[in-house]
């Protein structure tokens, strides 16, 4: 019994010594931040301290495996050799490691492009870049028209952009010049440190950009006009009852008829009908007569021309006839007849039975 025992307290005093030797490297760069190596799997909160006395949280993400910590960047900030503590089922490791201080991180990278463009021969970018190593340390992307991609960082120096230049406007801005014949039509920007950490950072930005450079609106596509301003193609800002034609803004409520008013209202045409009929460049009211399609009409109250009616035909108007109505009838006026004809008539009226 006194042996089990004695067995039982070396299996206790054993166990925590085991668990104790587990083997810990930390690894510190310049982004402020320390990638940790474990020998077991461990998820264990993290903890540093410069004076060993006063500890502060690491935060950060053990890997799948619990192999790897990869802290936040912009944490260990300072030129020292820092103490780890790592808390873990009651357990405390620990161990040093040298940290360079702090000098980038894709955290605080901020990137906008305000403009991109084509005139004949070279493209043009407007940026805003702050908080960055240099502005020839990012990485620029170019998207051509056929989908080739080229790029110019430290890591990535395409010879089909071996005449780039970028001058400093001040305040963070800068303005991209590219000496090239190819119709590039995406632009993006981000830097190589970041090009792999999108899951964790906001590392890049791209613009779409206006191809070509204009003099007139018909070196635009149908779309678009010339903006004098910049001598840019820029995308017509239809309304929605307005459609894109001759690189302008037209009314598309119109429904071909003078005696319609077109508009627009609540998002769609509407076409309230006038009294009339269409003639030409006007619209004629009720009971105006023209020659439609080489015919004598009328407009009748349906606005539509209706052909005059012959002698002999019911009327109501004089309109309606091509002579004129005379007791419901549509006949030639006496003031057309012939001299003999109306003393023929006048006689044959005083004798009449």
């Amino acid at each position: 019994m006194k042996r089990l025992f004695t067995l039982i307290l070396i299996l206790v005093m054993i166990i925590p010594v085991s668990y104790a030797y587990t083997f810990f490297v930390g690894d510190c760069d310049d982004t402020g931040s320390i990638r940790i190596y474990s020998t077991q799997n461990i998820d264990g909160e993290v903890y540093a301290s410069k004076d060993r006395k006063t500890w502060f949280n690491v935060p950060g993400q053990w890997s799948d495996d619990l192999k790897f910590f990869d802290s936040e960047d912009m944490i260990l900030n300072d030129n020292f050799k820092y103490g780890f503590i790592i808390n873990y089922q009651n357990f405390k490791y620990s161990f040093d490691a040298y940290c360079p201080g702090y000098k980038f991180s894709c955290k605080e990278l901020n990137l906008s492009i305000d403009n991109c463009y084509q005139r004949p021969g070279y493209f043009y970018a407007e940026f805003k870049a702050l908080n960055h190593n240099g502005i020839y340390d990012l990485r620029y992307s170019f998207e051509t028209d056929k989908d080739d991609v080229y790029t110019y960082s430290p890591l990535s120096k395409s010879t089909t952009l071996k005449h780039l230049t970028i001058n400093n406007l001040g305040d963070g801005n800068y303005l991209l010049k590219l000496k090239t014949d190819l119709n590039i039509e995406k632009f993006s920007i981000s830097h190589d440190k970041c090009y792999n950490k999108n899951d964790r950072y906001y590392t890049y930005v791209e613009k779409y950009c206006n191809r070509f450079f204009c003099v007139s609106d018909s070196n635009c596509s149908i779309n678009e006009f010339c903006d004098k301003s910049n001598f840019l193609c820029k995308e017509l800002d239809c309304s929605i009852c307005e459609t894109p034609f001759n690189h302008s803004c037209v009314e598309k409520c119109d429904d071909n008829n003078l005696c319609t008013t077109n508009e627009c209202a609540e998002g769609e045409c509407k076409f309230t009908v006038m009294n009339g009929c269409p003639s030409e460049n006007q619209c004629l009211p009720y009971n105006s007569v023209d020659v439609i399609n080489n015919v004598s009409s009328y407009c009748g109250i349906e606005n539509e021309w209706i052909p005059q009616k012959k002698d002999g035909e019911s009327c109501e108007n004089d309109y309606e006839c091509i002579n004129e109505c005379a007791e419901g009838v549509c006949a030639q006026s006496t003031q057309n007849k012939g001299f003999f004809q109306a003393i023929f008539d006048f006689f044959a009226g005083l004798f009449s039975f």
